[in-house]
């Protein structure tokens, strides 16, 4: 007797599947080289429809300086903040001290615990965003200790508009634009100063474009918007984030790294609720995930949405696309 023939699944369309199961995910894209692999959209959405991406932003603010570096406004990852941040430079001399490259490794010094009582919403409620990051105590020598500080990337963003322009005019005219899009929208604080840290709204073809910016090294359509030195240091790991059994156990300039065995080195842009920009080399490809996060936080929805999109995408997505 002949058995009927059974089709093996495709590890690639599987992992897929499972990543769409999550729930409250809006899209899912796969681009390899830039083309298509997979798209889909979820909710109500559909390719044009932007999404609040959270601290995925801070990717794109941390990119942001290596422009403003390659522009000269920034002198280097080195220049200290009280040089740059004008009349609201903390008069502190320690403080003052304090490097872009700390800020952009989240490794300040400055007091933070990010969900507790001098977490985000105690500072995006508070009066003044940039005085209440820089009245934090010092409390580890800055560069040496990982501490995740949402405030920290919003300085960022005061030192591109007090020492180049308003954040997010040079977004659109050095970022946003050369890569052929209008951001819908990006928050900002109590002085109107755009937030470094959160509230850009982008759509999943706009986020795959940011993606691939990071994969090619800065460059995009024979233009190099970031310098590509500046790319390479932004994904190197600069900083260990004291949870060797994450998937992500370094951070660089403004996002998250890993090197597992089946996918090789890769970086992970990351945002509240399961916002994902993943960049892997190896397989030349760039996944982005985004959910529906809003209303969906004082449940713990919106963190189990997180945890289960980010286990799916980091041990079942990308080493599937290293195989394929």
């Amino acid at each position: 007797m002949v058995g009927l023939a059974t089709c093996a699944s495709d590890p690639l369309d599987d992992a897929i599947s499972a990543a769409e199961d999550v729930p409250n995910l809006t899209s899912l894209s796969v681009r390899r080289d830039g083309e298509v692999l997979h798209e889909a959209y979820f909710r109500g959405t559909d390719a044009s429809s932007p999404h609040d991406v959270r601290s995925v932003t801070k990717t794109v603010t941390a990119l942001l300086i290596g422009d403003a570096i390659d522009r000269g406004c920034v002198t280097s990852v080195d220049q200290p903040i009280g040089e740059l941040l004008g009349d609201a430079a903390p008069a502190d001399s320690a403080k003052a001290a304090i490097r872009v490259r700390d800020l952009l490794t989240m490794t300040s010094g400055l007091d933070w615990v990010e969900e507790g009582s001098l977490g985000y919403n105690q500072w995006i409620t508070s009066d003044d965003q940039v005085d209440y990051v820089l009245a934090r105590d010092l409390v580890a020598t800055p560069g040496t200790v990982f501490n995740y500080n949402s405030g920290a990337l919003h300085l960022l963003s005061a030192i591109l508009t007090h020492a180049c322009a308003p954040t997010e005019d040079f977004a659109a005219d050095h970022l946003f634009g050369p890569l052929g899009f209008t951001a819908a929208g990006w928050e900002v604080d109590a002085q109107q100063l755009t937030n470094g840290a959160a509230g850009l709204a982008l759509t999943n073809p706009q986020l795959a474009a940011i993606g691939q910016l990071v994969l090619d090294r800065g460059a995009f359509a024979g233009a190099q918007l970031v310098s590509a030195d500046y790319v390479d240091q932004m994904t190197t790991p600069q900083i260990d984030t004291g949870n060797p059994l994450d998937g992500t156990p370094s951070y660089g300039f403004g996002i998250w790294l890993g090197d597992r065995e089946d996918t090789g080195r890769f970086a992970l842009a990351e945002g509240f609720g399961g916002q994902f920009i993943a960049v892997v080399p190896a397989a030349r490809a760039v996944v982005v995930a985004t959910t529906r996060w809003m209303d969906l936080a004082r449940d713990g929805q919106a963190d189990s949405d997180f945890n289960a999109l980010y286990n799916r995408l980091v041990t079942r997505v990308l080493p599937a696309l290293i195989d394929r």
